[in-house]
């Protein structure tokens, strides 16, 4: 019998801080941005465009930008 586990991530929203940018991406203060789940991570939708993570390389990187994105939660 094959047997799958299947977490079902939600699309997280973040409200940026300070303005800033990497990799040619521009966060904007006061501006709220969408991940969306994809398949092994997150999709994170700046202005320009947007970054791909895997789940443990997200959660690193919002641990790591925490002064300027916050996570809405609610």
């Amino acid at each position: 019998m094959n047997q799958s586990i299947h977490i079902n991530y939600a699309k997280r929203k973040f409200l940026c801080l300070e303005n800033f940018s990497t990799e040619g991406r521009y966060c904007l203060k006061d501006k709220t941005y969408t991940a969306y789940p994809v398949s092994g991570g997150y999709k994170l939708v700046f202005e320009y465009g947007d970054m791909n993570f895997t789940n443990e390389l997200f959660e690193r990187v919002i641990d790591e930008w925490s002064d300027v994105l916050m996570e809405i939660t609610g």
